[in-house]
Protein backbone atom coordinates (compact mmCIF):
# COMPACT_ATOMS: atom_id res chain seq x y z
CA UNK A 1 0.00 0.00 0.00
CA UNK A 2 2.86 2.77 0.66
CA UNK A 3 5.28 1.54 -2.00
CA UNK A 4 2.07 1.16 -4.37
CA UNK A 5 1.12 4.49 -4.29
CA UNK A 6 1.80 7.40 -6.44
CA UNK A 7 4.57 9.88 -5.43
CA UNK A 8 3.27 13.37 -4.64
CA UNK A 9 3.10 15.91 -6.51
CA UNK A 10 5.55 18.52 -6.92
CA UNK A 11 3.87 22.00 -7.63
CA UNK A 12 7.44 24.08 -6.94
CA UNK A 13 8.68 26.34 -10.08
CA UNK A 14 11.94 24.66 -11.48
CA UNK A 15 14.34 27.43 -12.16
CA UNK A 16 16.93 26.69 -14.72
CA UNK A 17 20.75 26.75 -12.95
CA UNK A 18 22.32 27.52 -16.60
CA UNK A 19 22.47 26.91 -20.06
CA UNK A 20 21.83 23.34 -21.35
CA UNK A 21 24.91 21.13 -20.75
CA UNK A 22 25.47 18.93 -24.17
CA UNK A 23 28.59 17.84 -22.83
CA UNK A 24 26.60 15.29 -20.55
CA UNK A 25 24.86 13.53 -23.93
CA UNK A 26 28.24 13.24 -25.48
CA UNK A 27 29.64 9.63 -26.66
CA UNK A 28 31.16 7.96 -23.41
CA UNK A 29 35.21 7.69 -23.52
CA UNK A 30 37.31 4.28 -23.02
CA UNK A 31 38.26 5.93 -19.90
CA UNK A 32 35.36 6.33 -18.56
CA UNK A 33 34.12 2.69 -18.86
CA UNK A 34 37.53 1.84 -17.64
CA UNK A 35 36.96 3.86 -14.84
CA UNK A 36 33.66 2.76 -13.65
CA UNK A 37 34.91 -1.27 -14.06
CA UNK A 38 37.93 -0.71 -11.33
CA UNK A 39 35.03 0.87 -9.43
CA UNK A 40 32.79 -1.95 -9.47
CA UNK A 41 32.93 -4.42 -6.46
CA UNK A 42 31.51 -7.42 -5.72
CA UNK A 43 27.67 -7.17 -5.91
CA UNK A 44 24.45 -8.95 -6.31
CA UNK A 45 23.39 -9.48 -9.75
CA UNK A 46 20.07 -8.24 -11.05
CA UNK A 47 16.97 -10.00 -12.55
CA UNK A 48 18.58 -10.67 -16.32
CA UNK A 49 21.28 -12.95 -13.77
CA UNK A 50 24.78 -11.41 -15.67
CA UNK A 51 27.19 -11.47 -12.35
CA UNK A 52 29.94 -8.36 -11.96
CA UNK A 53 32.38 -10.90 -12.62
CA UNK A 54 30.79 -11.51 -16.11
CA UNK A 55 30.83 -7.46 -16.66
CA UNK A 56 34.15 -6.87 -15.33
CA UNK A 57 35.35 -9.84 -17.81
CA UNK A 58 34.24 -8.32 -21.26
CA UNK A 59 36.64 -5.54 -20.91
CA UNK A 60 35.92 -1.33 -21.47
CA UNK A 61 35.55 -1.45 -25.14
CA UNK A 62 32.87 -3.75 -25.02
CA UNK A 63 30.95 -1.39 -23.04
CA UNK A 64 31.62 1.41 -24.34
CA UNK A 65 29.97 -0.01 -27.57
CA UNK A 66 26.70 -1.20 -25.72
CA UNK A 67 26.56 2.20 -24.21
CA UNK A 68 27.53 4.75 -27.14
CA UNK A 69 24.79 2.65 -28.79
CA UNK A 70 21.98 2.73 -26.33
CA UNK A 71 22.77 7.37 -25.99
CA UNK A 72 22.21 6.78 -29.80
CA UNK A 73 19.21 5.27 -30.05
CA UNK A 74 17.77 7.49 -26.86
CA UNK A 75 16.18 4.77 -25.06
CA UNK A 76 17.72 1.98 -22.67
CA UNK A 77 17.29 -1.49 -22.95
CA UNK A 78 14.44 -3.26 -21.42
CA UNK A 79 16.40 -5.03 -18.83
CA UNK A 80 18.17 -1.80 -17.66
CA UNK A 81 14.62 -0.64 -16.67
CA UNK A 82 13.60 -4.07 -14.46
CA UNK A 83 14.58 -4.89 -11.23
CA UNK A 84 14.28 -6.60 -8.05
CA UNK A 85 13.31 -4.53 -4.68
CA UNK A 86 14.51 -6.51 -1.03
CA UNK A 87 13.08 -5.64 2.08
CA UNK A 88 15.60 -4.20 4.68
CA UNK A 89 14.84 -4.07 8.03
CA UNK A 90 15.75 -0.98 9.91
CA UNK A 91 14.97 -2.72 13.47
CA UNK A 92 15.23 -5.94 14.82
CA UNK A 93 11.17 -6.59 14.90
CA UNK A 94 9.67 -4.39 12.28
CA UNK A 95 6.11 -3.92 12.41
CA UNK A 96 5.07 -1.25 9.96
CA UNK A 97 6.14 -0.45 6.12
CA UNK A 98 7.88 2.44 7.09
CA UNK A 99 10.51 0.29 9.12
CA UNK A 100 12.03 -1.73 6.40
CA UNK A 101 14.45 0.39 3.89
CA UNK A 102 13.56 -1.00 0.49
CA UNK A 103 16.67 -1.75 -1.84
CA UNK A 104 16.41 -2.14 -5.68
CA UNK A 105 18.74 -3.96 -7.29
CA UNK A 106 18.92 -3.28 -11.08
CA UNK A 107 21.28 -5.02 -13.85
CA UNK A 108 24.45 -4.85 -13.39
CA UNK A 109 24.99 -3.22 -16.84
CA UNK A 110 22.59 -1.02 -16.33
CA UNK A 111 24.42 0.34 -12.70
CA UNK A 112 27.75 0.79 -14.84
CA UNK A 113 25.66 3.06 -17.29
CA UNK A 114 24.03 4.75 -14.62
CA UNK A 115 27.11 5.59 -13.04
CA UNK A 116 29.21 6.70 -15.75
CA UNK A 117 26.12 9.21 -16.51
CA UNK A 118 25.82 10.21 -12.47
CA UNK A 119 29.65 11.17 -12.54
CA UNK A 120 28.82 13.40 -15.58
CA UNK A 121 25.66 14.79 -13.43
CA UNK A 122 27.92 15.34 -10.67
CA UNK A 123 29.85 18.20 -12.36
CA UNK A 124 26.91 19.96 -13.71
CA UNK A 125 24.08 19.41 -11.16
CA UNK A 126 24.97 20.02 -7.64
CA UNK A 127 22.91 17.62 -5.06
CA UNK A 128 19.92 19.90 -3.29
CA UNK A 129 19.73 19.83 0.60
CA UNK A 130 16.10 18.70 0.16
CA UNK A 131 16.80 15.46 -0.98
CA UNK A 132 15.19 12.62 0.49
CA UNK A 133 17.82 10.87 0.97
CA UNK A 134 19.07 13.72 3.42
CA UNK A 135 15.65 14.68 5.40
CA UNK A 136 15.45 13.49 9.40
CA UNK A 137 13.08 11.26 10.17
CA UNK A 138 11.88 11.68 13.80
CA UNK A 139 10.57 7.65 13.89
CA UNK A 140 13.83 6.56 12.93
CA UNK A 141 15.77 8.74 15.77
CA UNK A 142 17.06 8.62 19.31
CA UNK A 143 18.58 10.82 21.49
CA UNK A 144 21.50 9.69 24.19
CA UNK A 145 22.32 12.60 27.15
CA UNK A 146 24.56 12.34 29.23
CA UNK A 147 24.57 14.90 32.96
CA UNK A 148 27.45 15.76 34.51
CA UNK A 149 27.02 15.97 38.34
CA UNK A 150 30.22 17.94 39.48
CA UNK A 151 29.15 18.14 42.66
CA UNK A 152 29.13 14.69 43.50
CA UNK A 153 31.89 14.13 40.69
CA UNK A 154 29.84 11.55 38.52
CA UNK A 155 27.81 11.62 35.39
CA UNK A 156 24.18 10.59 34.80
CA UNK A 157 21.91 8.98 32.40
CA UNK A 158 19.45 11.18 31.49
CA UNK A 159 16.08 9.07 29.91
CA UNK A 160 14.04 11.96 29.38
CA UNK A 161 13.34 12.73 25.87
CA UNK A 162 14.15 16.41 25.73
CA UNK A 163 14.87 16.83 21.94
CA UNK A 164 12.13 18.20 19.80
CA UNK A 165 12.33 17.76 15.83
CA UNK A 166 9.40 19.22 13.86
CA UNK A 167 6.99 19.25 16.81
CA UNK A 168 7.59 15.29 17.47
CA UNK A 169 10.06 14.58 20.71
CA UNK A 170 12.99 12.22 19.88
CA UNK A 171 12.63 9.46 21.79
CA UNK A 172 15.53 8.67 24.57
CA UNK A 173 17.84 5.64 25.05
CA UNK A 174 17.62 3.78 28.05
CA UNK A 175 20.63 2.79 30.22
CA UNK A 176 20.77 -0.67 28.92
CA UNK A 177 20.29 0.70 24.97
CA UNK A 178 22.42 0.87 22.31
CA UNK A 179 23.06 2.42 18.99
CA UNK A 180 25.02 1.44 16.00
CA UNK A 181 27.55 3.80 14.50
CA UNK A 182 30.60 2.83 12.38
CA UNK A 183 29.58 -0.85 12.65
CA UNK A 184 30.52 -0.56 17.32
CA UNK A 185 27.47 -0.62 19.32
CA UNK A 186 27.71 2.04 21.80
CA UNK A 187 25.76 2.77 25.23
CA UNK A 188 25.53 5.09 27.80
CA UNK A 189 28.74 3.23 29.29
CA UNK A 190 30.28 3.31 25.55
CA UNK A 191 31.54 0.69 23.70
CA UNK A 192 28.99 -2.24 25.05
CA UNK A 193 31.17 -5.02 24.12
CA UNK A 194 35.18 -5.39 23.74
CA UNK A 195 36.77 -6.89 20.55
CA UNK A 196 37.77 -10.30 22.76
CA UNK A 197 34.30 -10.90 23.91
CA UNK A 198 33.04 -10.53 20.28
CA UNK A 199 35.56 -12.51 18.88
CA UNK A 200 34.67 -15.36 21.17
CA UNK A 201 31.52 -15.31 20.26
CA UNK A 202 31.69 -15.20 16.84
CA UNK A 203 34.01 -18.38 17.08
CA UNK A 204 31.83 -20.58 19.24
CA UNK A 205 29.68 -20.27 16.57
CA UNK A 206 31.95 -21.80 13.83
CA UNK A 207 32.78 -23.94 15.90
CA UNK A 208 29.26 -25.23 16.80
CA UNK A 209 29.07 -25.43 12.82
CA UNK A 210 28.55 -28.48 10.91
CA UNK A 211 31.79 -27.65 8.80
CA UNK A 212 34.58 -29.21 7.41
CA UNK A 213 38.10 -27.63 8.97
CA UNK A 214 39.07 -26.15 5.28
CA UNK A 215 35.52 -24.27 5.52
CA UNK A 216 35.89 -22.73 9.11
CA UNK A 217 39.38 -21.61 8.33
CA UNK A 218 37.84 -19.98 5.08
CA UNK A 219 35.20 -17.76 7.20
CA UNK A 220 37.67 -17.30 9.43
CA UNK A 221 39.92 -15.30 7.26
CA UNK A 222 37.05 -13.91 5.04
CA UNK A 223 34.46 -12.77 7.74
CA UNK A 224 35.54 -12.88 11.19
CA UNK A 225 38.69 -11.33 11.15
CA UNK A 226 37.88 -8.72 9.05
CA UNK A 227 34.96 -8.05 11.36
CA UNK A 228 36.63 -7.64 14.34
CA UNK A 229 39.82 -5.81 12.82
CA UNK A 230 37.53 -2.70 12.11
CA UNK A 231 36.35 -3.49 15.01
CA UNK A 232 39.14 -3.54 17.19
CA UNK A 233 40.79 -0.52 14.50
CA UNK A 234 37.66 1.86 15.10
CA UNK A 235 38.04 1.52 18.71
CA UNK A 236 39.76 2.02 21.76
CA UNK A 237 41.63 -0.69 22.52
CA UNK A 238 45.23 -2.08 24.55
CA UNK A 239 47.46 -4.34 23.97
CA UNK A 240 46.69 -7.28 26.05
CA UNK A 241 43.70 -7.35 24.06
CA UNK A 242 44.99 -7.80 21.21
CA UNK A 243 47.42 -10.14 22.15
CA UNK A 244 44.29 -12.40 24.00
CA UNK A 245 42.74 -12.11 20.31
CA UNK A 246 45.81 -13.44 18.95
CA UNK A 247 45.50 -16.54 21.75
CA UNK A 248 42.04 -16.79 21.34
CA UNK A 249 42.33 -17.14 17.27
CA UNK A 250 45.19 -19.70 17.29
CA UNK A 251 43.57 -21.80 20.41
CA UNK A 252 40.70 -22.25 18.07
CA UNK A 253 42.56 -23.40 15.30
CA UNK A 254 44.89 -26.00 17.15
CA UNK A 255 41.58 -27.47 18.16
CA UNK A 256 39.46 -27.48 14.95
CA UNK A 257 42.90 -28.64 12.94
CA UNK A 258 43.75 -31.15 15.46
CA UNK A 259 47.58 -29.38 15.49
CA UNK A 260 50.15 -30.16 18.70
CA UNK A 261 50.27 -27.40 21.02
CA UNK A 262 54.23 -26.66 19.98
CA UNK A 263 53.26 -25.70 16.72
CA UNK A 264 54.75 -22.54 15.57
CA UNK A 265 53.05 -18.80 15.59
CA UNK A 266 54.56 -17.70 12.58
CA UNK A 267 52.73 -21.06 10.83
CA UNK A 268 49.72 -19.48 11.50
CA UNK A 269 50.29 -16.02 10.52
CA UNK A 270 52.85 -16.55 7.63
CA UNK A 271 51.29 -15.69 4.13
CA UNK A 272 49.99 -19.03 2.55
CA UNK A 273 52.09 -18.10 -0.23
CA UNK A 274 55.35 -18.61 2.14
CA UNK A 275 54.32 -21.69 3.61
CA UNK A 276 51.92 -20.10 6.29
CA UNK A 277 47.38 -20.01 6.41
CA UNK A 278 47.71 -16.31 5.84
CA UNK A 279 45.98 -15.79 9.49
CA UNK A 280 45.71 -11.77 10.46
CA UNK A 281 48.18 -10.85 13.37
CA UNK A 282 46.34 -8.38 15.73
CA UNK A 283 49.33 -7.10 17.62
CA UNK A 284 51.03 -6.63 14.37
CA UNK A 285 47.82 -5.14 12.29
CA UNK A 286 46.37 -2.95 14.61
CA UNK A 287 48.71 -0.54 15.25
CA UNK A 288 49.78 -0.19 11.55
CA UNK A 289 46.25 0.50 10.34
CA UNK A 290 45.60 3.02 13.50
CA UNK A 291 48.79 4.75 12.70
CA UNK A 292 47.96 5.03 8.56
CA UNK A 293 43.86 6.09 9.47
CA UNK A 294 45.93 8.91 11.87
CA UNK A 295 48.31 9.68 8.51
CA UNK A 296 45.24 9.43 6.31
CA UNK A 297 43.53 12.55 8.43
CA UNK A 298 46.98 14.55 7.84
CA UNK A 299 46.27 14.55 3.86
CA UNK A 300 42.96 15.60 4.18
CA UNK A 301 41.93 18.73 2.59
CA UNK A 302 40.02 19.89 5.65
CA UNK A 303 42.00 22.30 7.70
CA UNK A 304 40.39 21.71 10.96
CA UNK A 305 40.48 17.76 10.53
CA UNK A 306 44.16 18.33 10.04
CA UNK A 307 44.48 20.65 12.62
CA UNK A 308 42.64 17.87 15.41
CA UNK A 309 44.35 15.30 14.08
CA UNK A 310 48.02 17.40 15.62
CA UNK A 311 46.20 17.83 19.13
CA UNK A 312 47.93 15.38 21.73
CA UNK A 313 44.70 13.84 22.87
CA UNK A 314 43.90 13.21 19.34
CA UNK A 315 47.28 11.37 18.57
CA UNK A 316 47.33 9.29 21.31
CA UNK A 317 43.53 7.62 21.06
CA UNK A 318 45.98 6.24 17.72
CA UNK A 319 48.51 4.87 19.75
CA UNK A 320 49.14 1.63 21.61
CA UNK A 321 51.51 1.39 24.43
CA UNK A 322 53.99 -1.71 24.52
CA UNK A 323 53.45 -2.37 20.45
CA UNK A 324 56.16 -5.20 20.25
CA UNK A 325 56.71 -4.85 16.06
CA UNK A 326 55.71 -1.51 14.07
CA UNK A 327 55.03 -2.04 10.35
CA UNK A 328 54.91 0.52 7.58
CA UNK A 329 52.45 -1.40 5.47
CA UNK A 330 51.83 -5.08 4.99
CA UNK A 331 54.66 -5.92 3.18
CA UNK A 332 56.95 -5.24 5.75
CA UNK A 333 54.44 -7.35 7.88
CA UNK A 334 54.57 -10.31 5.33
CA UNK A 335 58.63 -10.75 5.58
CA UNK A 336 58.35 -10.70 9.01
CA UNK A 337 56.63 -13.15 9.49
CA UNK A 338 58.37 -15.23 6.52
CA UNK A 339 61.13 -15.27 8.31
CA UNK A 340 60.24 -15.88 11.40
CA UNK A 341 58.60 -19.27 9.69
CA UNK A 342 61.77 -19.94 8.14
CA UNK A 343 63.80 -19.02 11.03
CA UNK A 344 62.15 -22.41 12.96
CA UNK A 345 63.23 -25.72 12.47
CA UNK A 346 59.73 -27.26 11.67
CA UNK A 347 59.23 -24.24 8.91
CA UNK A 348 62.99 -24.34 7.92
CA UNK A 349 62.53 -26.26 4.58
CA UNK A 350 59.30 -24.09 3.03
CA UNK A 351 61.73 -21.73 1.96
CA UNK A 352 61.22 -22.14 -2.04
CA UNK A 353 57.63 -22.00 -1.14
CA UNK A 354 57.19 -18.10 -2.42
CA UNK A 355 59.14 -19.10 -5.75
CA UNK A 356 55.90 -20.89 -6.77
CA UNK A 357 52.72 -19.36 -4.88
CA UNK A 358 49.56 -19.97 -6.82
CA UNK A 359 49.54 -23.97 -5.77
CA UNK A 360 48.91 -23.19 -2.20
CA UNK A 361 45.69 -21.78 -2.84
CA UNK A 362 44.21 -25.03 -1.57
CA UNK A 363 45.33 -23.99 1.90
CA UNK A 364 42.94 -20.86 2.20
CA UNK A 365 40.53 -21.08 -0.23
CA UNK A 366 38.15 -23.38 1.56
CA UNK A 367 37.88 -25.82 -1.60
CA UNK A 368 36.19 -29.08 -1.36
CA UNK A 369 39.68 -30.77 -3.37
CA UNK A 370 40.12 -32.70 -0.06
CA UNK A 371 38.38 -34.17 2.73
CA UNK A 372 38.26 -32.67 6.25
CA UNK A 373 40.47 -35.52 7.39
CA UNK A 374 43.01 -35.07 4.69
CA UNK A 375 43.53 -31.65 4.79
CA UNK A 376 44.23 -31.61 8.46
CA UNK A 377 47.32 -34.25 7.72
CA UNK A 378 48.26 -32.46 4.85
CA UNK A 379 49.05 -29.56 7.13
CA UNK A 380 50.92 -31.21 9.65
CA UNK A 381 53.12 -32.75 7.00
CA UNK A 382 53.85 -29.25 5.29
CA UNK A 383 54.28 -27.60 8.51
CA UNK A 384 56.80 -30.94 10.02
CA UNK A 385 54.39 -31.37 12.74
CA UNK A 386 53.31 -34.56 12.45
CA UNK A 387 54.12 -36.92 15.29
CA UNK A 388 57.81 -38.35 15.50
CA UNK A 389 60.19 -39.81 17.57
CA UNK A 390 62.58 -36.61 16.54
CA UNK A 391 59.95 -34.35 17.24
CA UNK A 392 58.86 -35.91 20.75
CA UNK A 393 62.70 -35.89 21.98
CA UNK A 394 63.24 -32.23 21.37
CA UNK A 395 64.94 -31.02 24.55
CA UNK A 396 66.74 -33.98 25.37
CA UNK A 397 70.46 -34.76 24.65
CA UNK A 398 70.08 -37.25 21.97
CA UNK A 399 67.20 -38.22 19.39
CA UNK A 400 66.20 -41.84 18.76
CA UNK A 401 67.13 -43.47 15.67
CA UNK A 402 64.31 -44.94 13.39
CA UNK A 403 63.25 -48.15 15.02
CA UNK A 404 62.85 -50.02 11.55
CA UNK A 405 66.78 -49.94 11.32
CA UNK A 406 67.80 -47.65 9.11
CA UNK A 407 70.43 -46.15 11.52
CA UNK A 408 68.67 -42.66 11.14
CA UNK A 409 67.16 -40.16 13.27
CA UNK A 410 63.62 -40.89 13.03
CA UNK A 411 62.73 -37.24 11.68
CA UNK A 412 59.86 -36.82 9.00
CA UNK A 413 62.66 -36.06 5.91
CA UNK A 414 63.95 -39.51 6.77
CA UNK A 415 60.19 -41.32 6.85
CA UNK A 416 59.19 -39.50 3.57
CA UNK A 417 62.49 -40.10 1.82
CA UNK A 418 65.03 -42.91 3.32
CA UNK A 419 63.02 -45.32 5.39
CA UNK A 420 62.67 -48.90 4.64
CA UNK A 421 59.14 -49.13 5.73
CA UNK A 422 58.15 -46.46 2.86
CA UNK A 423 60.01 -47.70 0.08
CA UNK A 424 56.66 -49.16 -2.02
CA UNK A 425 54.78 -45.91 -0.64
CA UNK A 426 57.44 -43.50 -1.81
CA UNK A 427 57.53 -44.98 -5.41
CA UNK A 428 53.41 -45.26 -5.55
CA UNK A 429 53.87 -41.29 -4.45
CA UNK A 430 56.32 -41.04 -7.74
CA UNK A 431 54.46 -43.31 -10.31
CA UNK A 432 51.03 -41.18 -9.21
CA UNK A 433 52.70 -37.86 -9.94
CA UNK A 434 53.87 -39.46 -13.66
CA UNK A 435 50.95 -40.90 -14.48
CA UNK A 436 49.30 -37.18 -13.76
CA UNK A 437 51.93 -34.68 -15.62
CA UNK A 438 51.53 -37.55 -18.34
CA UNK A 439 48.05 -37.35 -18.57
CA UNK A 440 47.64 -33.59 -18.51
CA UNK A 441 49.93 -33.39 -21.24
CA UNK A 442 48.42 -35.71 -23.08
CA UNK A 443 45.37 -33.72 -22.96
CA UNK A 444 46.95 -30.91 -24.57
CA UNK A 445 47.37 -32.87 -27.49
CA UNK A 446 50.88 -34.33 -27.11
CA UNK A 447 51.73 -37.72 -27.61
CA UNK A 448 53.65 -40.04 -24.48
CA UNK A 449 55.57 -42.70 -24.23
CA UNK A 450 55.67 -43.89 -20.82
CA UNK A 451 58.51 -45.61 -18.95
CA UNK A 452 58.07 -49.28 -19.72
CA UNK A 453 56.85 -48.65 -23.03
CA UNK A 454 60.82 -48.47 -24.49
CA UNK A 455 64.30 -49.74 -24.18
CA UNK A 456 67.35 -47.64 -23.06
CA UNK A 457 71.01 -48.33 -23.55
CA UNK A 458 72.14 -50.92 -21.41
CA UNK A 459 73.21 -49.94 -17.71
CA UNK A 460 71.01 -46.93 -18.11
CA UNK A 461 67.83 -46.29 -16.20
CA UNK A 462 64.82 -45.13 -18.16
CA UNK A 463 63.28 -41.81 -18.41
CA UNK A 464 59.43 -41.78 -16.73
CA UNK A 465 58.36 -39.88 -19.79
CA UNK A 466 59.01 -39.01 -23.64
CA UNK A 467 56.63 -36.00 -24.69
CA UNK A 468 56.65 -35.80 -28.21
CA UNK A 469 55.09 -33.92 -31.30
CA UNK A 470 56.19 -33.06 -34.47
CA UNK A 471 58.71 -30.98 -34.08
CA UNK A 472 59.83 -31.52 -30.55
CA UNK A 473 60.87 -34.19 -27.74
CA UNK A 474 61.13 -33.94 -23.97
CA UNK A 475 62.27 -36.57 -21.98
CA UNK A 476 60.97 -35.75 -18.47
CA UNK A 477 61.44 -37.43 -15.59
CA UNK A 478 60.04 -36.69 -12.07
CA UNK A 479 61.55 -36.19 -8.75
CA UNK A 480 60.06 -36.02 -5.36
CA UNK A 481 62.58 -34.60 -3.44
CA UNK A 482 63.76 -33.35 0.27
CA UNK A 483 62.71 -30.14 1.65
CA UNK A 484 65.48 -27.06 1.73
CA UNK A 485 67.80 -28.80 4.55
CA UNK A 486 69.41 -31.03 2.00
CA UNK A 487 69.69 -28.42 -0.89
CA UNK A 488 67.86 -26.35 -3.12
CA UNK A 489 65.08 -28.15 -5.52
CA UNK A 490 66.98 -26.83 -8.43
CA UNK A 491 70.12 -29.00 -7.52
CA UNK A 492 67.74 -31.97 -7.85
CA UNK A 493 66.52 -30.99 -11.56
CA UNK A 494 70.22 -29.82 -12.69
CA UNK A 495 71.04 -33.58 -11.42
CA UNK A 496 68.35 -35.29 -13.69
CA UNK A 497 68.94 -33.22 -16.67
CA UNK A 498 72.71 -34.42 -16.21
CA UNK A 499 72.21 -38.03 -15.59
CA UNK A 500 69.71 -37.95 -18.93
CA UNK A 501 71.84 -35.96 -21.09
CA UNK A 502 73.07 -39.10 -23.11
CA UNK A 503 74.06 -39.67 -27.00
CA UNK A 504 72.79 -43.22 -26.64
CA UNK A 505 69.58 -42.28 -24.37
CA UNK A 506 69.18 -39.58 -27.12
CA UNK A 507 69.02 -42.24 -30.07
CA UNK A 508 66.94 -44.81 -28.51
CA UNK A 509 64.67 -41.60 -28.03
CA UNK A 510 64.77 -40.92 -31.31
CA UNK A 511 63.69 -44.48 -32.76
CA UNK A 512 60.21 -44.08 -30.75
CA UNK A 513 59.46 -40.28 -30.86
CA UNK A 514 60.76 -38.99 -34.20
CA UNK A 515 63.84 -37.12 -35.43
CA UNK A 516 62.30 -34.07 -33.52
CA UNK A 517 65.12 -31.58 -30.97
CA UNK A 518 65.21 -33.04 -28.28
CA UNK A 519 65.75 -31.27 -24.65
CA UNK A 520 65.61 -33.08 -21.13
CA UNK A 521 63.22 -31.84 -18.55
CA UNK A 522 63.49 -32.28 -14.64
CA UNK A 523 60.10 -32.08 -13.06
CA UNK A 524 61.10 -31.77 -9.19
CA UNK A 525 58.76 -30.98 -6.34
CA UNK A 526 59.30 -31.92 -2.49
CA UNK A 527 57.60 -33.78 -0.12
CA UNK A 528 56.49 -30.81 1.46
CA UNK A 529 53.98 -30.17 -1.62
CA UNK A 530 56.38 -27.22 -2.78
CA UNK A 531 57.19 -26.83 -6.51
CA UNK A 532 60.06 -26.20 -8.42
CA UNK A 533 59.98 -22.87 -10.48
CA UNK A 534 61.28 -24.02 -13.62
CA UNK A 535 58.62 -27.26 -13.24
CA UNK A 536 56.05 -25.26 -13.11
CA UNK A 537 57.39 -22.78 -15.96
CA UNK A 538 57.33 -25.66 -17.89
CA UNK A 539 53.47 -27.43 -17.13
CA UNK A 540 53.01 -24.04 -18.10
CA UNK A 541 54.34 -23.61 -21.49
CA UNK A 542 52.96 -27.44 -21.85
CA UNK A 543 49.23 -25.31 -21.22
CA UNK A 544 48.51 -27.04 -18.12
CA UNK A 545 46.32 -24.84 -16.46
CA UNK A 546 46.67 -23.58 -12.81
CA UNK A 547 43.94 -25.35 -11.23
CA UNK A 548 46.32 -28.65 -12.69
CA UNK A 549 49.69 -27.63 -11.04
CA UNK A 550 47.92 -26.95 -8.29
CA UNK A 551 46.71 -30.27 -7.89
CA UNK A 552 49.65 -31.78 -8.52
CA UNK A 553 51.40 -30.18 -5.52
CA UNK A 554 48.28 -31.32 -3.77
CA UNK A 555 48.72 -35.47 -4.52
CA UNK A 556 52.83 -35.26 -4.12
CA UNK A 557 51.19 -33.97 0.16
CA UNK A 558 48.65 -36.55 0.01
CA UNK A 559 51.39 -39.56 -1.19
CA UNK A 560 53.55 -38.12 2.01
CA UNK A 561 50.67 -38.76 4.24
CA UNK A 562 50.15 -42.27 3.02
CA UNK A 563 53.86 -42.91 3.27
CA UNK A 564 53.88 -41.31 7.77
CA UNK A 565 50.82 -43.65 8.42
CA UNK A 566 52.45 -46.53 6.68
CA UNK A 567 55.02 -45.91 8.62
CA UNK A 568 53.28 -45.74 11.75
CA UNK A 569 51.41 -48.84 10.86
CA UNK A 570 54.73 -50.89 9.99
CA UNK A 571 56.53 -52.96 12.10
CA UNK A 572 59.55 -54.36 9.96
CA UNK A 573 62.88 -54.31 10.46
CA UNK A 574 65.76 -54.13 8.17
CA UNK A 575 67.82 -56.61 10.32
CA UNK A 576 70.79 -56.57 7.31
CA UNK A 577 71.35 -52.73 9.03
CA UNK A 578 71.34 -53.31 12.66
CA UNK A 579 74.21 -55.76 12.41
CA UNK A 580 72.90 -58.99 10.52
CA UNK A 581 71.39 -60.42 13.84
CA UNK A 582 68.55 -62.91 12.75
CA UNK A 583 64.94 -62.54 13.60
CA UNK A 584 65.06 -64.01 17.31
CA UNK A 585 67.91 -61.92 18.54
Amino acid sequence: RVLGRESDPDGRPVKPLREPAVEIEEPISLAECKKALRDLKQTASGPDGVSWSSVKSLGPGWLQYLFNSILACGYPTKSFKNSRTVLIPKTEKPSDPGEFRPLAIASVFGRVFHRILASRLGVWAPLGASQRAFQVNPAKCSTLAIIWDGKNKRWLHDAKGQFKFRGSTLPALGVEESYKYLGLQYGSKGKLKTGLELLKGMLRELKEAPLKPQQRVFLLRTNILPKIMYYLVNGRVHQYTLRECDKCVRRFLREVLHLPHDTPVSAFHACAKDGGLDIDCFESLVPMYKWQKLVSLEEVPDNLVRDLSQLPAIRKRFQLKGAQTSFNNRAEYRMFWKNKLLDNLDGFGLGEAADVPQVHSWVTDGSSLLTGEMYIKCLKIRWNVWPTAARASRGRRQAPLCDAGCRQIEGLGHILQQCNRTWDKRGARHDRIVEFVGSQVERRGFNVIKEKSFATPRGHRRPDLIIYNKDRVWIADVTICADRGAGPMALARDNKIKYYTDEDLATEVAKVAGPGAQSVVGLVWNWRGCCEKKTDEWLKKMGVPIESRRLASVRVLEGSVWCAEVFRKRTGINFAQVGGRNRSE
